[in-house]
């Protein structure tokens, strides 16, 4: 009986009869939505997505372009897992060893502006997820792909744990 009490007197309190609750209440709202549009920003800016966003580019010109293979082991961890869609699962040194060059073939990466959002993982490092296109030099259209990279924080040192590869399709300005 009481609730229903209550009920009955929060329904008729107006914001004409009580401006202040209505302000209250207005501010709560926007606070909130504050809140939330600083959440959606924060995974496309700040110093965790420009670190992240560095060891992408620093994965992918290891691995593209500068065929370097001692800093393309250095970025996993030592239990890396790698996850592709077309290939199948591989971890460990598997993962770590770059058996090609991609640049040789004239194959390179190009991140998809905008799409990089990188998200906290408490206590452990950061998810990572894009797209990015992939072209030979040579032969037309190219290959979008998505991605997620689960980032382990190693002391001052970010290491790539998992990589899921995925939905490798062509890309749509090529259907």
């Amino acid at each position: 009986m009481y609730a229903l009490t209550s009920l009955t007197k929060y329904r008729s309190h107006s914001c004409a009869s009580s401006f202040r609750w209505c302000e209250l209440v207005v501010a709560a709202l926007l606070a909130a939505l504050t809140q939330v549009s600083f959440a959606q920003d924060s995974v496309r800016s700040g110093p965790l997505y420009d670190e992240l966003a560095r060891r992408d580019s620093v994965l992918f010109e290891a691995a593209f372009i500068t065929c370097d293979a001692e800093t393309f082991r250095a970025i996993f961890t030592e239990d890396t897992e790698f996850y592709h869609d077309r290939t199948g699962a591989s971890y460990g040194n598997d993962v770590r060893t770059l058996k090609s060059c991609p640049r040789d073939n004239g194959v390179t990466r190009t991140l998809v502006p905008g799409s990089l959002e990188v998200y906290t993982l408490q206590g452990y490092g950061a998810i990572q997820i894009g797209q990015h296109t992939f072209a030979r030099a040579g032969e037309p259209g190219s290959e979008v792909a998505q991605f997620v990279h689960l980032w382990k924080r190693e002391g001052d040192t970010w290491k790539l744990a998992r990589v899921l590869s995925f939905d490798h399709r062509p890309s749509p300005q090529q259907k």
